[in-house]
């Protein structure tokens, strides 16, 4: 292992000696100061390099950082609720659509955020990262609130969308808001005790989420391949189930990409978590590709062979649930109930690493002073969790949950918010890499590293467009609203603070 280079030796102040280099602005250290080598220093030294001292409990190792991604993603459980999408637009032909459009999320976009977060291993993930590039602290707090949101919202959707299964577990039906809202709450309650609880006890349950996406699509792909069932002609992939109008399949095509926006996402999900993970610089980044790959892979043969197992067309396009109905009429309803089971497992698990991620972003603005009451969400309990930005985050969840007649509304912003935050951070790091500022780093594509940022920038474009044009008024107007409201707080920072480390200001005072 190759040792940790000598740095200049940089004035000593007395009340934040773990801070050598932050004397002024944000982003704490340039991109293109010499001293900074993620691909040279070991965890502690770089992450003191890049301003901070160790702070949160760095106990992951490669598995359990796939695993953040991995059950952040939840691909299998995923397909089960997001299915739906696909059919609304381009029926069983969608698949067409989650083979390309997974393949442009993934191979573009997915590994040019593992790159950037490479290069900056950073609790905050996508905000440190442009701030540090651009120097714009307005800029990396928008794409830092623009996730915050989408987490914290993605987190409600989910414990929403799982409730009433949970419920029929106990033989209980809801069938309004109403009687989903105390159950929902229950699910938002335990996942945020979970985190409370630490990292190792997110872990656990992490790993265990991952365990049943595994069982989730062994168990899916193994039994339509082996159980012996009416299988439908290859031609009902090209089935645009009623869609396509006047021979315009393009149209329905493009919208219907949309699908693996919603499937394959949180990329920024390892590098939030880089200041618990161990060789962080390496690891993180591998991590996020290995489970972007695999969820890719996976989702693909997922889809192509439920779409075989379709009996009725019209039946499963009119369907609410369409993947069980798929299951129940293939299979059989034992199987249905068990995937079902089991997808719901892991969704939750999925839910507690959403929450995870959005207290990271969260602590992480906090540390830098660059949120209100700054000085209280940084605040690190004695096992090492951001206490205060947990209940902040839970607090701000239960909020969205309440307002359930928006819900349906906040939830396709997610997928915007994330895309639009992911298209600013490829654009500031393609603009860094062609100008040779990136810190050297142990994770990159050599010259085809370019490519990839450049195929990621144009890709979020016609993500961000599609999303938009799928529903200008309330996914276009919305998102304009999210930035407002993001805009408005950011001016509640006093202007004194605004892009100024919090220790720095404190050291000085």
């Amino acid at each position: 292992m190759a040792t940790t280079p000598k740095t200049p030796e940089q004035p000593h102040r007395e009340h934040a000696p773990h801070l050598p280099h932050l004397e002024h602005n944000l982003p704490p250290l340039r991109a293109d100061a010499p001293m900074l080598d993620a691909e040279l220093n070991a965890d502690e030294a770089l992450l003191e390099q890049l301003g901070y001292k160790q702070e949160l409990n760095r106990s992951l190792g490669l598995f359990s950082a796939f695993g953040v991604q991995f059950t952040s993603i939840a691909i299998a459980s995923g397909i089960f609720t997001t299915l739906i999408v696909g059919f609304g637009f381009f029926g069983p032909a969608s698949f067409w659509s989650f083979l390309v459009g997974g393949a442009l999320q993934v191979f573009t976009v997915g590994l040019a955020v593992a790159q950037l977060v490479s290069a900056y291993p950073l609790a905050g993930g996508v905000y440190q990262i442009t701030g540090r590039i651009t120097g714009k602290p307005w800029l990396a707090w928008q794409t830092g609130w623009w996730l915050l949101i989408a987490h914290t919202v993605a987190v409600t959707a989910v414990a929403v969308s799982i409730a009433p299964f949970v419920a029929g577990w106990f033989d209980v039906s809801l069938n309004s808001a109403t009687d989903t809202l105390p159950w929902a709450l229950g699910l938002i309650v335990l996942g945020t005790i979970i985190n409370i609880a630490g990292v190792k006890v997110a872990a656990i349950l992490n790993n265990l989420g991952v365990v049943a996406e595994v069982v989730c699509v062994v168990s899916l792909i193994g039994v339509l391949l082996i159980v012996k069932h009416p299988t439908a002609p290859l031609s009902i992939l090209n089935d645009s189930g009623g869609t396509v109008h006047n021979g315009n399949w393009l149209t329905p095509f493009l919208f219907a990409m949309i699908l693996p926006a919603y499937a394959i996402s949180s990329f920024d999900a390892t590098g939030n978590a880089s200041e618990e993970t161990k060789d962080a610089a390496r690891k993180a980044p591998m991590a996020s590709v290995m489970a972007n790959v695999s969820s890719y892979i996976v989702g693909v043969i997922m889809v192509a062979l439920l779409m075989l197992a379709i009996q009725n067309v019209p039946a499963v396009m009119e369907s609410d649930t369409p993947v069980k109905l798929i299951l129940d009429t293939a299979i059989g309803s034992a199987f249905a109930n068990f995937f079902e089971a089991i997808a719901i497992l892991a969704l939750f698990a999925a839910l507690v690493m959403l929450q995870l991620t959005g207290i990271r972003v969260l602590w992480s603005q906090a540390r830098d002073g660059q949120v209100p009451a700054a000085h209280w969400l940084r605040k690190v309990n004695r096992t090492q969790i951001p206490i205060n930005a947990t209940l902040t985050i839970f607090a701000l969840s239960v909020v969205f949950a309440l307002w359930s007649s928006l819900l349906s509304v906040l939830a396709a912003m997610t997928a915007l918010a994330w895309a639009t935050a992911y298209g600013v951070v490829v654009i500031v790091g393609m603009w860094a890499l062609v100008r040779n500022r990136l810190p050297k780093h142990p994770w990159h594509y050599g010259i085809v590293s370019p490519v990839i940022f450049g195929l990621a920038i144009v890709w979020s474009i016609v993500l961000c467009t599609l999303l938009v044009w799928s529903d200008p008024k309330h996914v276009g107007l919305g998102m304009l609203a999210v930035i407002a409201a993001g805009a408005v707080v950011y001016r509640t920072i006093p202007s004194s603070r605004r892009g100024k480390s919090l220790d720095v200001i404190n050291a000085n005072t």
